[in-house]
């Protein structure tokens, strides 16, 4: 039997985002240890339930010693990640383990450290050594760094955005491991990383023809062609983090001296530059993208205005009012909104009670004044019933959906990204049954929502997740990168 320690550490860090992330929001959206990981996910369509089930099947004693997770959001303090860390590296300074499997995103900052992965990877090889495997999976919005391929046996991220392939993603990672485990030789990690501040389309998988399903198509058949390469990763970058190693990489799991798959690396880089500047996604300004809505509803299906630039699912702060206040200015009718962080304006419909009015201070900093009526409150809780994450637990935190004028508001006290129809449930709304949904999102939301819907209208408010590169004041990013400097 082998003994390996595993452990799920995500965060992806909106540098942007003046909130910090703190010891508090790991432990409101899921931070567990020991025994209460497997208790809560064995048997789920996740990471863990995928990893127990291998383990299961191949007579692996698991140690796990960490499960931490925070939704997008600001910096991570100093304090959270030294906690967090002395927690994970606790057992492998008690128990000797033959291999390390970790989950992480790839894109975690901290006050105190940039690549904070590349961190986690470097105190854990000080412990272990180098025979011992580690193998990790990852977000393909991470922004893989050179420490972090060097500190690495194997590197497999999703494959898919929306995210719904993390039980596959989870197997085929374990497979690699268990076969380091059973003998096979040590595999190395060969990065690539072109000058890019973004690109492959935000890794954005739900057109069959775009750049990033184009990549991974060119990675099987690298793969096909060369049988010393065990696999190859794919990951666009997160744009909204302000590192010196931002951007799209791929990452050549291979046996033998890392500098013999030039061939490869440059196929891919080449891929990566070459469709730099595509996107399946069309951006509007509010105006227009409200225009276009009003024009388009009322066809038996839901329109969804997606306000992209304003996306918890991105680390933004979740408590713009932009389209907010066009939508009240203009008089629209029998509209949802979902959703907007709000924690004192929930308290104040707490306080108040179900079918009471209330005046509300929305916004960063109370900038918009309402007058509304409480029509739902909630604790926030949502078991995931869609493609993305199924079977688990999400929680808005306690919210309250409140009717201001003609538009019903979901306002919430954990900042959240538009994910599925349970959250609309939670407050007594069928989303197949709107006209006009605006929401939060980038791209989770479409697994569940979008066959769902009539049409999708994405709206750049121009805040910490905007699409538009140059009006984001990165200070610590490599130059010269792409878009910010002219190749020409």
């Amino acid at each position: 039997m082998k003994r390996v320690l595993a452990a799920f550490w995500q965060h992806e860090t909106n540098t942007f985002n003046p909130h910090p992330t703190t010891i508090l929001r790991f432990k409101n959206t899921g931070l567990m240890c020991g025994g209460d990981i497997a208790r809560h996910f064995r048997g789920a369509e996740t990471d863990w339930g995928s990893l127990f089930d291998f383990a299961d099947r191949h007579e692996w004693e698991l140690v796990t010693p960490l499960h931490a997770q925070a939704g997008p959001s600001g910096t991570v303090t100093k304090e959270a990640f030294e906690e967090l860390i002395g927690l994970l590296l606790s057992s492998l300074s008690d128990e000797q383990c033959d291999g390390v499997f970790l989950m992480l995103h790839g894109s975690m900052v901290s006050q105190a450290i940039e690549d904070c992965e590349g961190e986690i990877l470097t105190r854990i090889r000080q412990v272990v050594g180098w025979n011992i495997p580690v193998v990790v999976t990852l977000d393909p919005h991470a922004n893989v760094t050179f420490r972090m391929a060097d500190m690495s046996n194997a590197i497999v991220a999703y494959r898919t955005t929306p995210h719904v392939d993390q039980v596959k993603t989870t197997q085929l990672a374990c497979q690699l491991l268990n076969e380091m485990l059973l003998g096979g030789p040590l595999t190395r990690v060969r990065l690539i990383k072109p000058p890019l501040l973004a690109g492959l389309d935000s890794a954005r998988t739900t057109t069959k023809d775009g750049p990033m399903p184009q990549i991974l198509d060119l990675a099987e058949r690298l793969m096909q062609e060369n049988p010393a390469i065990a696999h190859i990763s794919v990951q666009a970058g997160f744009s909204y983090s302000d590192v010196f190693e931002i951007g799209p990489s791929a990452a050549i799991t291979c046996l033998g001296d890392t500098d013999k798959y030039d061939k490869e690396g440059n196929a891919l880089s080449k891929h990566m530059w070459q469709t730099r500047a595509e996107r399946t996604v069309e951006f509007h300004s509010v105006d227009k993208g409200l225009a276009i809505a009003e024009r388009l509803r009322g066809n038996g299906k839901p329109v969804v205005l997606v306000d992209y630039a304003d996306n918890p699912g991105g680390g933004a702060a979740g408590d713009d009012v932009t389209i907010l206040k066009a939508v009240l200015g203009q008089g629209t009718q029998a509209a949802v909104f979902f959703s907007l962080w709000a924690p004192e304006a929930v308290k104040v419909c707490q306080a108040a009670g179900l079918d009471q009015n209330v005046a509300l201070q929305l916004g960063q900093g109370g900038d918009l004044s309402v007058t509304g009526r409480v029509k739902a409150l909630t604790r926030g809780d949502y078991l995931r019933k869609g493609p993305y994450a199924r079977n688990t637990i999400g929680n808005l935190g306690m919210s309250a959906l409140v009717s201001i004028g003609g538009v019903d508001v979901v306002l919430t006290s954990i900042a959240s990204q538009t994910e599925e129809r349970e959250q609309f449930k939670l407050f007594g709304i069928e989303f197949e049954k709107q006209e006009l949904v605006i929401c939060k999102g980038m791209n989770h939301f479409r697994a569940d929502l979008e066959p769902l819907s009539h049409a999708l209208v994405f709206v750049d408010t121009g805040h910490s997740c905007t699409a538009n590169y140059a009006a984001i004041p990165y200070q610590h990013v490599r130059r010269p990168i792409w878009p910010l400097d002219d190749f020409r």
